[in-house]
């Protein structure tokens, strides 16, 4: 069985050495964001997990977090309010998408020092 360190030097071997580097300083800060670093550690987590009811596979932004979201001036001058990162788009499990973005809530508030109850 591969160790954390093993899986995540092998996905990232392909990167420059100095974009890796900034990439694990970043990871290091808090929990949200070495969850928003290892997407493909989160799948190949949750293909495991037995439960997850079945859904449509579509295309996924694949990387769907709380910071995913912005807003950016389209060709037609207007400003939109969307999805703004699509370089690990996927087909998949639709609900996937989903569980994703929950759990990007969560860890999101806990890296923010935002309690349970003041979430709800």
């Amino acid at each position: 069985m591969d160790t954390l360190y093993e899986k995540l030097r092998t996905f990232n071997a392909p990167r420059p050495a100095q974009l890796v580097e900034l990439k694990y300083g970043a990871m290091a800060e808090n929990a949200f964001r070495f969850f928003r670093g290892t997407c493909h550690l989160f799948y190949q987590r949750l293909s495991r997990v037995s439960g997850i009811p079945a859904s449509p596979i579509a295309w996924l932004c694949g990387d769907l977090h709380m910071e995913n979201f912005g807003s950016y001036r389209a060709d037609n001058g207007l400003v939109y309010f969307d999805l703004n990162d699509f370089d690990e788009a996927v087909l998949a499990p639709a609900l996937w998408e989903v569980i994703r973005m929950v759990a990007s809530i969560f860890v999101a508030f806990e890296s923010l020092g935002i309690g349970a109850e003041q979430a709800q």
